[in-house]
C-alpha cells in the first residue's frame, strides 16, 4: 500500500509496451509502502491492434507532469525506466531533482546497428513514410512460462516505426545532458539482450556525471529483464539501491 508522504517512484515503461513491463519491481516497492506512479505513455494506450504514432516530446511531457504531481508530496522521487524510457527518465533528471535513477535495458542503440557504417535513424526515417508499421515481435524473454504469459497480454499487434524513429531522435537529445546527470544511477542490463545493444549499458555509465553509478550485468536475461531468468536478482538489486542510504 502507497504511505502518503513516503518516497515516491515513477515508473516509465518501454516503446509500445506497458506498465506490465515494470510490473513486478512496482509491486515490490509498493509492498514495502512507497508511492509508485506507472502511468501509460502517450500513444500507448489503445485500444485496437495497430500501435499509433506519438512522438518524444509527448512522452517526456508528460512524464514532466506526473514527475510534479509526485513531488508535490514530501519526499524523494526516484524515476526507474525501462528501455525508451530510461531515455525519458535521463531526459527528466536533466530537468527535474530526480533522486535516484534506476535504468533497465536502455536504449541507446538497437541491437546489432552499433557498428553499421551508417545511423539506423537514417534508414527509418526513409523506410518510415512507406512502411509506417511493422509486425510485432514476441516477447524479448528466455524464460518460457514469462514469454508466454507475455504473449498472451492485450499488446498492439503493431509496432509504429515513426514512433521508433522518434525514439534514435530522443537519444540524439539525451547524450549531450549525461556529464550534467548527477543523480544516483543504478543500470540493470541483460546480457543476452536481443532488442537494444548491451555493450552500451557501460558506455551510458562511464558517460553520467553521477558519483554514484553502478552497473549490474544479467548474464541469463534478455530484453524483458524484470520478467527474465533472473528478474529476482534485478528486482532485488532495484530495490537494495533505491533503499540505500547515500551521503550528499
Amino acid at each position: 500500500m502507497d504511505v502518503p508522504g513516503s518516497p515516491a517512484c515513477l515508473a516509465v515503461h518501454g516503446l509500445g509496451g506497458g506498465p506490465y513491463e515494470l510490473q513486478p519491481l512496482a509491486d515490490a516497492l509498493r509492498a514495502k509502502g512507497r508511492r509508485v506512479a506507472a502511468p501509460t505513455l502517450p500513444g500507448h494506450d489503445g485500444p485496437g491492434p495497430v500501435m499509433p504514432a506519438s512522438t518524444w516530446a509527448d512522452w517526456t511531457g508528460a512524464a514532466e507532469g506526473w514527475y510534479d504531481e509526485l513531488a508535490q508530496e514530501p519526499g524523494p522521487v526516484s524515476v526507474v525506466g525501462f528501455s525508451t524510457g530510461a531515455l525519458i527518465a535521463l531526459h527528466l533528471a536533466s530537468r527535474r531533482p530526480v533522486a535516484r535513477l534506476v535504468l533497465i535495458a536502455p536504449f541507446l542503440a538497437i541491437r546489432y546497428t552499433a557498428w553499421l557504417p551508417f545511423r539506423a535513424s537514417h534508414v527509418l526515417r526513409a523506410v518510415a513514410p512507406l512502411v509506417p508499421d511493422l509486425r510485432r515481435r514476441a516477447p524479448a524473454v528466455r524464460d518460457p512460462e514469462a514469454r508466454g504469459r507475455l504473449a498472451a497480454l492485450d499488446r498492439y499487434r503493431t509496432f509504429s516505426l515513426p514512433a521508433a524513429l522518434s525514439a534514435l531522435e530522443l537519444i540524439e537529445a539525451v547524450a549531450p545532458t549525461l556529464p550534467a546527470i548527477a543523480a544516483p544511477v543504478l543500470i540493470i542490463q541483460g546480457a543476452l539482450d536481443t532488442v537494444v545493444e548491451p555493450a552500451r549499458a557501460a558506455w551510458l555509465r562511464d558517460r553520467l556525471g553521477s558519483r554514484v553509478k553502478r552497473l549490474v550485468m544479467l548474464d541469463r536475461s534478455d530484453h524483458l529483464a524484470l520478467h527474465d531468468r533472473d528478474r529476482d536478482r534485478a528486482i532485488a538489486e532495484a530495490v537494495a539501491f533505491l533503499d540505500e542510504p547515500m551521503l550528499d
